[in-house]
């Protein structure tokens, strides 16, 4: 029998669903509006040899190649991947972000503030809650080496999760020049302190003693797998906290832990006990091109992060030919994990408008005076749908509206006023 599933890993979107989404994108974009975030577009592709710097990490790993076209595509000549491959679909909205302003700076004011939102592509192993195909909601500051950057995105990101009724929940927050000065302290070697974080990075995943074992697989010093881990046995009985970090970590700068603790102090302050933050020397994040503080969101109950970010003052250089560095700073809500959760939770999508079904007889002779009652309910500001009348099964018909979101219906008669209906969405009937 001849399937037509869509690709593996990646999903047909029914109406119902469409709806929360299109909500929850509203949502988001009108609280990073309000903080003057400005939304662009990047291509869905970009250059291969940009996608595979080494800047994405182990995303790069996962990176869907795209075949030369036409007449460059010529396999009598191949000899390597590079002679078939040159573009990449991206896996994230950070690097083509850095692209984009390399390429546009000229003209770009100095210090921007943007808004991304649209799909992504990994080639990871499809299971419950990961896709091939997904979308990814960034904001970023780009101009700005002021940790005020990292509380604007903070502040805005925990605002939209809020206004999406997400409640106590936890921000996570540490930073990268702290991990490079732990991995010193415990005698790691420098060209090994990104394997290091990796390993690290897997920690809520595989415990403490996953995290030993994997150390010692990698044939690390027994002297330094036994320090680090001395020290992250700290973070996790909660005894170490950012003011007793110098006592085990002496050569921390002191402007690294005075930029955290105002960032700290400076949200909780904004937070007004809605959510919390707190630093956290565990929280690696797996992105190589972060170059100070990161972050993370957390909702009780769920063992996954649904936002998360952080500083990259270096990667934009890079597209500049190392002509300048450029700070930037972004944050990313996991759009999918936020729809799931809240699908799981049954959230009702607010209706400020009606959407109303009208409901005509399917031998009506003449459509002009429903199609002007629609208008004239369309010009109310109401959604209005015409649909053929199932006489037999009206109340199933009904019952069916109310599932994509109809809130009223009415039945058209000839010569007889337009009666309009609420429909019983808790009772799932008509009254």
């Amino acid at each position: 029998m001849y399937k037509c599933n869509p690709p593996e890993g990646m999903r047909d979107l029914l109406p119902q669903e469409m709806v929360l989404r299109n909500h929850v994108t509203k949502t988001i974009l009108e609280i990073y509006n309000q903080y003057g975030f400005m939304q662009i577009e990047t291509p869905c592709a970009e250059k291969i040899n940009f996608l595979s710097s080494g800047e994405g990490g182990e995303n790069e790993k996962m990176l869907f190649k795209i075949l030369k076209r036409g007449e460059k595509l010529n396999f009598s000549t191949t000899t390597k991947e590079i002679d078939v491959v040159d573009l990449g679909l991206r896996y994230d909205l950070t690097v083509p972000l850095s692209r984009y302003y390399a390429s546009n700076h000229a003209k770009l004011p100095k210090n921007i503030k943007v808004i991304q939102i649209g799909n992504v592509w990994r080639a990871e192993r499809p299971q419950k809650g990961r896709y091939r195909q997904f979308v990814q909601c960034d904001i970023d500051i780009i101009g700005s080496s002021n940790v005020i950057a990292e509380v604007e995105l903070i502040l805005a990101t925990s605002e939209a999760l809020r206004n999406l009724d997400f409640r106590n929940f936890r921000v996570r927050i540490n930073d990268r020049r702290i991990l490079v000065c732990l991995a010193r302290y415990c005698d790691f070697e420098e060209n090994t302190f990104d394997k290091v974080f990796i390993i690290l990075d897997k920690l809520d995943k595989i415990s403490i003693g996953g995290v030993r074992e994997e150390l010692e697989k990698s044939n690390f010093p027994t002297v330094s797998v036994d320090k680090f881990i001395s020290i992250i046995t700290l973070v996790l009985e909660k005894k170490l906290i950012l003011d007793s970090l110098l006592k085990f970590l002496p050569n921390v700068p002191e402007s690294v832990l005075e930029d955290l603790r105002f960032v700290i102090n400076t949200v909780q302050q904004q937070a007004e006990n809605e959510y919390s933050i707190e630093f956290d020397l565990s929280l690696v994040r797996g992105m190589g091109y972060y170059t100070g503080q990161i972050f993370e969101i957390e909702v009780a109950g769920y063992k996954y992060s649904i936002a998360g970010g952080g500083r990259y003052d270096k990667m934009i250089g890079k597209f500049l030919q190392g002509k300048e560095d450029i700070p930037a700073c972004g944050f990313s809500i996991g759009f999918e994990r936020v729809v799931s959760i809240l699908k799981e939770q049954n959230f009702i999508v607010p209706q400020s408008k009606k959407k109303i079904a009208l409901l005509y007889n399917e031998n009506l002779t003449s459509f002009n005076h429903i199609l002007s009652l629609a208008r004239e309910l369309r010009e109310k500001g109401n959604f209005v749908s015409l649909e053929v009348l199932k006489k037999k099964n009206t109340k199933k018909q009904i019952d069916a509206l109310s599932e994509y979101g109809y809130t009223s219906f009415a039945i058209f008669q000839n010569n007889e006023p337009l009666i309009i209906k609420e429909i019983n969405t808790s009772k799932n009937h008509t009254e």
